[in-house]
């Protein structure tokens, strides 16, 4: 019996499940491109990169906490020396030196510290003054001692072949015009000062120096007769270059009148200071 149009298009529209098209998908898996060697490599070294760089950061990180835990405590970093194979240079014995004069250090810092008031930290920088450029710190340093007050005094010895020291006093003569006031003993030609060696191998803080907090004396170098009107030193002793050295400033036990107030500027060189000498000869 022929079939109607109505049967064929029920045959042509319906699955009765005698339609397979497994060998069309197979056909299209066949025909998808398949992912290249190079497509692979970049992948993994693309995972590589991203490995290596969190290490990398995980590194530069445990550095930088490392070198701010030794920001933080500053008073044990190392100096290191300036004058880098200038001893190996002048060890040969080729190279003549120059020869240069007598230089003048002064204090890097000069502050006053009182047994009757041991907590007090005396202010600083009194001479500070403003300008048109702002605040600005002359270079003034102050040798003030009495019965009751003492100078504290460190040195930064920095020239290399320049190490031998010498502690000096230059006090002017009554009536000398100075800059700054000035104040001698009202009789007598000098004043008795003893001079004491401070366990301070490091810069020290003036903002914190009292009394109580002064640096130990772990020498005694004895009686410096000053003399009113002139310029006494005492005995060199070496001197290291990059070494820092403290002093204390006192009147001596046996001298009844001893009241010493004078100022060093960039002027004229007063009060305490050290002389450097050659030794690179």
């Amino acid at each position: 019996m022929p079939q109607t149009q109505e049967d064929f298009e029920s045959f042509s529209l319906l699955d009765n499940g005698d339609y397979d098209d497994s060998k069309g998908d197979q056909r299209r898996l066949a025909d998808q491109p398949k992912p290249s060697t190079t497509s692979k490599a970049f992948m993994v070294g693309l995972v590589l990169f991203f490995i290596i760089d969190i290490v990398a950061f995980a590194a530069m990180a445990r550095l930088l906490l490392k070198a701010s835990s030794s920001v933080q405590n500053m008073s044990k970093m190392e100096f290191r020396d300036s004058y880098i194979g200038l001893n190996e240079l002048y060890t040969y014995k080729k190279v003549r030196p120059s020869t240069y004069d007598t230089l003048i250090n002064e204090p890097r810092l000069a502050t006053q510290v009182s047994p009757a008031d041991p907590n007090r930290v005396f202010p600083l920088d009194l001479h500070r003054w403003l300008s048109d450029f702002g605040l600005l710190t002359p270079p003034d340093r102050n040798l003030k001692v009495s019965k009751g007050l003492h100078t504290i005094a460190q040195f930064h010895v920095l020239d290399y072949g320049m190490e031998r020291c010498a502690l000096t006093v230059r006090l002017p003569s009554r009536g000398d015009s100075l800059p700054h006031p000035y104040i001698l003993p009202n009789s007598g030609d000098s004043v008795r000062l003893n001079i004491c060696q401070l366990d301070a191998p490091r810069p020290l803080d003036e903002r914190t120096i009292s009394w109580s907090t002064r640096p130990s004396c772990v020498r005694q170098l004895g009686i410096l007769d000053a003399k009113i009107g002139g310029e006494v030193e005492m005995e060199s002793f070496p001197c290291k270059s990059g070494s820092f050295l403290a002093y204390d400033v006192s009147c001596a036990e046996d001298s009844p009148e001893c009241a010493v107030d004078v100022w060093s500027n960039h002027n004229a060189t007063w009060g305490f200071f050290m002389k450097q000498y050659q030794t690179v000869i």
